[in-house]
């Protein structure tokens, strides 16, 4: 990556000899004689680093930078100086200034000097790129859906982010979208080209869980790396932390969530010093945090911090309108991923997929239609490539009795027409309808039998 580098001096030789070094390390260099000079080209061109003389003919140093910062131009600023003033270095670096290098130079030092400069710039370009390729990336992969339901919880989502210290509580079935949710609001917000951390709260070994979100300094105990480790929260500092599942903490760490969102500081383990940080927190949960306060699960003061903007995501059986445009968005997906073409699925197989329930909501249905694609050969994708796992049979709303229920069968004999047609649909496989009817194979072998099931 080859970087601009403006140099602002009025010395002929220490700018021809600054070019050099520049250019024989691949990189490009701007030129200015005075402050004016570097002024215009600061208008017009953002440099990777400035090399800026204290002494200019028409132009203070120091108040050139002072300008510079006016102009909200934040290229990172190598004082240099003829005089080495010690005064002047100190105010060089009180204004920003990165380092003071003075005249006549150690070109060793000035080249070590630049190239460590660069690197960080290097690395700071690239995080930023990365970010915005995430970005990018979620927008392109996420589905909003049409639904009334869907459209409120968005536009919730969008006000939140809004407020960009504002604490959110997701809530919702496994599978729902929830972190999916929490990236719409960190990237709809002010702080979308900072951190997104996303931390697994039930994931976590319970011996690891505060080093994990918390760090710790080295030596903290047994084990502990030689160098300390950086926790979650400092990895967010200026972003967002998403804690999924938060309701699978034990009440140690809560206690030290609580504190963190009244002071806005925590304390890494076994260190002396806290550190202040400003971090927005989006929880997530698929539990009942109010049962679990009553039961003492959960602190109650924790849930009111977390719970001052509750956005709570429906299962997808309650938004069956979504799943046709969940279905198109995952085909295309996977179009991409296997190089396939397939253009849709036929209407039986759609009917099917929107009248199923999906107890596992969208993370289930992704999976369906990733298998489907992935075995599909034709354009289309037919009912054989959901079995045997996959596509279920249609959901007990969606059953049609048969022709003879007009003679007004009794209950028991509805009920075994129902569970042959459900057994029917996944090719005589028990174990699978059991699942479907959610009762146990027992059970499904006495209905089918005739057996009594009691009163």
């Amino acid at each position: 990556m080859d970087l601009l580098i403006h140099v602002i001096d009025d010395d002929d030789l220490v700018a021809a000899t600054l070019e050099r070094l520049i250019t024989r390390k691949g990189h490009r260099a701007l030129i200015s004689r005075t402050g004016k000079e570097a002024l215009e080209s600061a208008a017009e061109t953002v440099p990777d680093l400035i090399l800026l003389d204290l002494t200019l003919p028409d132009i203070d140093g120091l108040e050139l930078m002072k300008r510079f910062q006016a102009m909200n131009l934040t290229s990172p600023i190598i004082m240099i100086s003829g005089h080495g003033s010690v005064e002047a270095a100190v105010e060089a670096l009180k204004l920003g200034a990165w380092d003071f290098l003075t005249k006549p130079f150690n070109l060793t030092r000035v080249q070590t000097t630049i190239e460590n400069i660069l690197t960080q710039t290097r690395l700071r370009k690239e995080v930023q790129q990365f970010r915005s390729d995430q970005e990018a990336r979620f927008f392109f992969r996420h589905v909003i859906g049409r639904s009334p339901v869907t459209r409120q919880f968005y536009a919730l989502a969008r006000s939140a982010a809004d407020n960009e210290r504002l604490s959110i509580l997701i809530t919702g079935e496994t599978g729902t979208g929830k972190e999916y949710l929490a990236r719409y609001i960190h990237y709809n917000s002010a702080r979308h080209d900072k951190p997104l951390i996303t931390v697994n709260c039930s994931a976590l070994p319970k011996e690891l869980v505060e080093s994990e979100l918390f760090g710790y300094e080295k030596g903290a105990f047994t084990g502990a790396a030689a160098s300390g480790k950086t926790g979650r929260f400092e990895l967010a500092q200026d972003g967002t932390l998403f804690l999924d599942e938060i309701g699978d903490l034990h009440a140690e760490t809560q206690a030290k969530i609580l504190r963190f969102l009244q002071e806005r500081e925590l304390q890494p383990i076994g260190g002396t010093h806290t550190v202040e940080l400003d971090v927005r927190i989006i929880a997530a949960t698929n539990k009942d945090l109010e049962a679990d306060i009553k039961t003492g699960r959960f602190r109650e003061d924790l849930y009111y911090r977390l719970n001052v903007m509750r956005i709570h995501l429906p299962p997808l059986r309650e938004r069956r309108e979504d799943i046709p445009i969940f279905i198109r968005h995952f085909i295309n997906v996977f179009n991409q991923e296997f190089g396939k073409k397939i253009q849709g699925l036929t209407p039986e197989v759609e009917q099917k997929l929107v009248a199923y329930d999906w107890p596992g909501n969208i993370r289930e249905l992704r999976n369906v239609i990733e298998r489907a694609v992935h075995l599909a050969r034709g354009s289309y994708l037919t009912e054989d490539l959901f079995r045997p796992q996959g596509l279920p049979p249609s959901s007990p709303s969606s059953f049609t009795a048969p022709a003879r229920a007009a003679a007004r069968l009794p209950l028991r004999d509805m009920e075994r027409d129902y569970v042959k047609s459900v057994l029917a649909s996944v090719k005589g496989n028990k174990s699978q309808a059991a699942e479907i009817l959610k009762i146990s194979r027992a059970r499904l072998r006495r209905i089918l039998e005739g057996a009594s099931e009691g009163p």
